[in-house]
């Protein structure tokens, strides 16, 4: 999938779209060199602030897949094309970002992150959480998720239900709180937490806000939908409080209605353009960073700004000479099919 910042111009919400993600990623990196470095290792000295809050932007980003997935099927005449647009968009940046992470916390160190060449291997199927094998960056946590996200929407599509695709998330929301439900009951809260894990009530805000700017829900349904998702927010929580919930509903509402075009500010444009890279290799690389340099008498402050430095320079030379030549790549052998398969009859 190309750049939403390099999307038509007669699109502007797809430019709002990818500001949001890029302000996404600032907030849970920011969160990830203060809060959670202090919470690890702790800083040499006080920071001036933690960005606690910005734990809470990876449900941002689950939102704004809700929206991009349900757009770029909407786009493809064949559900199978899904699969391997998706793979293309995904695998080159994270296959570079693994063994990226894996090389420099393998050279320099860093306690409790370091893992055997072997482990670092089956990360690259992206499917190592579900054999239990650990996360060479832990931010990797979330593809599982997206993965889970993705296999949901290529079965609807697959089903051609998109254009019941409110009414199926309405129903799929509520069987996850009501499982949820009824496995804390019983006394089973680890299979209640795994029931939880596909986080459906934030994708879901995005799938509403794709179809309410697209004028294809109604008011009853949309109300529906906004509906179980805070009821399973209310009566089961998640890993993020119900504020949070209430944040990423408004934001999808006003992405939805063409009200955040304040934010296509270019600095943010361009942080959203190298948003999934800078994602895959900020943590360890930057905690690297930031040992180091404040064993070196740094203060917490200039490292981390190294930190962010040595995040972007890298997300953009993955973005520009993996990531970008891989998705051309793809469409041009996809193009050859196409043209291939437009050919094969008449030669027939």
């Amino acid at each position: 999938m190309r750049s939403i910042a390099a999307s038509d111009a007669s699109h502007p919400r797809l430019v709002e779209l990818d500001a949001l993600r890029g302000l996404a990623a600032l907030v849970v990196a920011l969160y990830h060199f203060t809060a959670e470095y202090s919470d690890l290792y702790g800083h040499s000295v006080p920071l001036w602030g933690e960005a606690r809050f910005g734990k809470y932007g990876v449900q941002l980003f689950f939102a704004i897949s809700g929206f991009v997935i349900l757009m770029s099927l909407e786009r493809i005449t064949r559900a199978r094309d899904f699969v391997s647009s998706r793979a293309a968009r995904l695998y080159p940046a994270y296959w570079t970002a693994v063994l990226l992470t894996f090389t420099v916390v393998s050279l320099f160190g860093l306690p409790n992150r370091e893992f055997s060449l072997q482990t670092a291997l089956i990360n690259l199927t992206m499917f190592h959480e579900l054999v239990r094998v650990p996360h060479v960056d832990t931010v990797y946590w979330t593809l599982t998720i997206e993965l889970s996200f993705y296999l949901l929407m290529f079965l609807i599509a697959y089903a051609r239900a998109l254009p019941r695709v409110i009414p199926l998330f309405i129903v799929l929301v509520s069987l996850q709180t009501l499982a949820e439900l009824a496995f804390e009951a019983m006394g089973m809260p680890f299979v209640a937490r795994l029931a939880s894990r596909p986080h459906l009530q934030f994708f879901a805000l995005g799938v509403l806000a794709f179809k309410q700017s697209r004028g294809e829900v109604s008011v009853p349904a949309a109300l529906a939908l906004v509906g179980v998702c805070l009821a399973h927010e209310v009566f089961v929580g998640s890993i993020a409080p119900v504020p949070v919930f209430g944040v990423v509903l408004v934001l999808t509402y006003a992405l939805s209605r063409g009200a955040l075009r304040w934010l296509t500010w270019r600095p943010l444009l361009f942080m959203g353009l190298i948003s999934y890279p800078f994602y895959l290799v900020h943590q360890n690389i930057g905690y690297v960073i930031i040992r180091r340099l404040e064993a070196a008498g740094w203060r917490p402050e200039a490292a981390i700004a190294v930190a962010f430095a040595v995040g972007f320079l890298l997300a953009t030379v993955i973005t520009y000479r993996i990531e970008q030549p891989a998705l051309r790549a793809y469409r041009q052998l996809r193009r050859k099919a196409q043209e291939r398969s437009a050919v094969s009859p008449h030669v027939a």
